[in-house]
């Protein structure tokens, strides 16, 4: 027992100091601990069910033969269970050297070494949805099924609308059934209904997540009692907020192949180290293969750096996770490298994270028409971030992000895997209110989509026979209200499927050459939430960061003039037409049999709205769908078939991208079905 003098030679461990656990030998932390200098394990150390127990340390890590043990599988720990972890800022590391440092303020592993941490909490409801519309003003919220929360807990609910600060953090006064009563009233709606549309159904309904976990790792950043005083205090910054803070918190890194890492049932705040690479939450780094390791049923939340990341780690799960104000990514696969294949991240919800100044970044960044091209891309998080594609996402929700995406493939930084080896799996998704900042401009296609696929410009070197890749799917994808694009695709042979894509600016923007067959494009759902909040167009927008990072009026400029300008130098005309009120209405152009511009006209609406036209060509049997009427406005909906679209330059023409030289080739698209 820890609490035995014997145990080690005649006095317990005292605060600041170095504690070390030799081989062979299993301690049982049965007390609380000083604020220990730090544990090292090379044998075993267990915590004691029964009781509160809190362990306070520089760092905690287990190396060689070691295993940090918390519970077990078969019998998960009942009590509550807290890692602190304290220090101040610094760049030392307590193992390793330039990218195998592993820093301080940690729990982790290095040159082998286990963690087992099973907290009782993996067998409560990680997250679910609303089971009906949760209104501003109401105190207590119905849920898709009975769950097993209790008085006390911390929850949050995702935002339905446009706007990502309104995400609501609450704690529990009480459950019954499916029914949860809060200690506060809501401040904004939740949308809580699935809306069925030419017999499919559009699930819009809110996200509810878990936050309270029994076993806890956090930093001792503003906690009331670091060493422990026998009661658990969960301090949290309150509101979803544009604000964010930062800070030297804990992290967990499990580096230098590991022997096995098994986490569940655990909570982590206040982790993250703002600005220090490698300094994440929950992280593997450079682990390898982890075909035995997995990360589940647990939350992270007020990160002030990121959240789950596999980096150079391949064959880890990722399950039934929650992230709630993340500051950057939160599920991240960092690199493109070859070991960061075959991990599955599968039905984790993560709701609000954020973009962050760039001195706060841990790659820095660039406020470019390019992101943050190889350097992590932190100018555009992602609530999934995956760099090598080569891995597995089912069923998870991106809930929510201020100038962010829900899920990135990045492959501006090259793909460590041969391109005949390029195997995705993305199905059965849901990423919705993202938000772009400013309007739609080209400048600024750094956020706001649902689903961003990614290759310009590096992959043209990588692949000489680029845009070809083998064919893959975005299959069951649900997305609505993001502020850009619900999904942009610039792979080659890709097909959006089977997919539900309302309430957008841009259904499906695709370059490279790409397929959208049998999918639902809903104009305006039934869900009322944020419509016309903060803008004309039904998007809310933001912008607190200043004229220098997000406008370029002469960008913009040189733009307008370069998609008016034609090959042969002249301007294209704009046909304008007289609206009955005397304002100038523009017209749809359709190509005449002498290959002239003939204009079409608009129909009005019944509400006064122009309405959408659609012309045929009877000699190919194609249809093209013209749509023209403003968002809030609008009630169409589309079923597009079997939908072809190629376009192999890119979407920024205005940039001059230095020694590329794109393929010649036409853009063309053609509808077969429109309902």
């Amino acid at each position: 027992m820890w609490s035995d003098p014997e145990t080690w030679g005649g006095s317990t461990p005292s605060a600041g100091e170095e504690v070390i656990i030799e081989p062979g030998k299993h301690v049982v932390l049965d007390q609380h601990t000083p604020n220990l200098g730090g544990v090292t394990v090379r044998g075993v150390l267990e915590f004691k069910d029964g009781g509160y127990r809190e362990l306070t340390s520089d760092y905690v890590l287990a190396e060689g033969d070691g295993i940090i043990r918390i519970g077990t599988e078969d019998d998960p720990f009942q009590s509550k269970a807290v890692i602190t972890l304290t220090g101040s800022e610094t760049d030392e590391s307590i193992r390793g050297r330039d990218e195998m440092a592993i820093g301080t303020k940690l729990l982790g592993t290095f040159d082998g070494g286990s963690i087992d941490i099973h907290g009782a909490s993996r067998d409560k409801t990680d997250w679910t949805q609303l089971g009906e519309t949760a209104n501003a003003g109401d105190q207590s919220i119905q849920l898709e099924d009975a769950v097993n929360w209790e008085a006390g807990d911390e929850i949050v609910v995702a935002p339905s609308g446009t706007d990502p600060k309104e995400a609501e953090r609450r704690t529990i006064d009480s459950v019954d059934g499916n029914t949860v009563t809060l200690d506060s009233r809501l401040d904004n709606d939740h949308f809580g209904e699935i809306q069925e549309v030419e017999g499919r159904n559009v699930d819009m309904r809110a996200e509810v997540g878990l936050l309270t976990r029994n076993v806890v790792m956090r930093g001792d950043n503003e906690i009331s009692n670091p060493g422990g005083g026998g009661s658990y205090t969960n301090p949290t910054k309150g509101d979803t907020s544009l604000e964010y803070e930062t800070g030297f918190g804990a992290h967990g890194i499990f580096a230098k192949d590991p022997n096995r890492i098994r986490i569940e049932g655990m909570e982590v705040y206040h982790a993250g180290q703002t600005g220090h690479k490698a300094r994440y939450p929950l992280h593997f780094h450079h682990a390898r293969e982890q075909p035995n390791s997995y990360i589940s049923h647990n939350s992270v939340h007020d990160s002030y750096q990121r959240g789950y990341n596999s980096h150079g780690t391949g064959n880890v799960t990722y399950e039934r996770n929650v992230g709630y104000d993340i500051n950057g990514h939160c599920f991240l696969v960092e690199e493109g490298l070859e070991a960061e294949q075959n991990n599955v991240f599968r039905e984790n919800l993560v709701v609000f994270n954020r973009r962050v100044q760039r001195g706060d970044r841990p790659f820095g960044g660039v406020a470019s028409a390019n992101g943050d091209s190889n350097e992590q891309n932190d100018f555009r998080p992602g609530a999934f971030w995956i760099s090598n594609p080569n891995n597995v996402l089912e069923g998870n929700h991106a809930a929510g992000g201020y100038l962010a995406n829900g899920f990135f493939y990045d492959g501006r930084g090259g793909l460590g895997v041969d391109e005949d080896a390029i195997d995705i799996t993305f199905k059965n998704n849901t990423a919705h209110t993202y938000s772009t900042d400013v309007p739609l401009r080209y400048k600024n296609l750094a956020r706001g989509f649902g689903v961003l696929f990614q290759l310009f410009p590096d992959g043209i070197e990588q692949f000489p026979d680029f845009p070809l890749a083998p064919e893959h799917s975005i299959e069951g994808l649900t997305a609505y209200n993001n502020g850009h694009s619900a999904v942009w695709t610039e792979w080659s042979h890709t097909t959006l499927e089977e997919s539900a894509i309302a309430d957008f600016r841009v259904g499906h923007f695709a370059i490279g050459g790409a397929t959208t067959r049998n999918n639902l494009f809903l104009a305006s759902s039934d869900n009322f939430v944020g419509r016309g909040n903060d803008g004309d167009d039904g998007f809310s927008t933001f912008d607190n960061e200043g004229p220098a990072d997000v406008t370029d009026p002469e960008y913009d400029d040189a733009l307008q003039k370069a998609m008016e300008q034609r090959e042969d130098g002249s301007k294209v005309p704009t046909v304008m037409e007289q609206g009955e009120d005397g304002s100038k209405v523009p017209t749809v152009m359709e190509q005449g049999e002498d290959g002239g511009k003939v204009p079409t006209v608009m129909k009005q609406g019944e509400d006064g709205s122009k309405a959408s036209t659609v012309n045929s060509d009877s000699d190919t049997g194609s249809t093209s769908y013209s749509y023209n009427q403003q968002y809030e406005l609008s009630s169409s909906t589309a079923i597009l078939n079997d939908t072809l679209y190629y376009r192999d330059v890119p979407s920024n023409e205005a940039n001059d991208f230095e020694g590329v030289d794109w393929p010649r080739t036409r853009q063309r698209s053609r509808v077969l079905d429109v309902s």
